[in-house]
């Protein structure tokens, strides 16, 4: 009997990036990960998605880069102001080079936004 092995949607998804925003996404998805450890990673809305108890945040391919968003971006603190939404976009934010990658801020982001979804 042979046995299927399925890859992983968001490991599709990473692949069919160009280099430099598969870098980015890479990194996203690492600070994701490590943020809260029990979240689903599937690939929906051409983007990949993390849920808990609903959708939780995503990472997309921009023109210029990869946006980190949120489905409830409205709702988090945000202090420092980096989350943009235009044109009814959930918020999320632009990243175009690893420096635009705030490790700390974003795991922070992720467990605020898993924290919305639990009440």
């Amino acid at each position: 009997m042979r046995s299927k092995t399925t890859t992983n949607q968001v490991d599709e998804y990473l692949e069919n990036l160009t280099p430099e925003k598969q870098q980015l996404a890479t990194e996203v998805r690492r600070i994701i990960q490590a943020s809260v450890a029990h979240l689903e990673e599937c690939v929906r809305w051409d983007c990949a998605c993390y849920f808990f108890y609903g959708p939780v945040c995503y990472f997309a391919s921009s023109r210029s880069g990869i946006h980190f968003g949120f489905f409830r971006g409205k709702e988090l603190s945000d202090p420092s102001r980096k989350l943009v939404s235009r044109n009814g976009q959930n918020p999320h934010i632009k990243i175009r080079t690893l420096q635009d990658i705030d490790e700390d801020y974003f795991s922070e982001l992720v467990r605020e936004a898993v924290h919305l979804n639990q009440n």
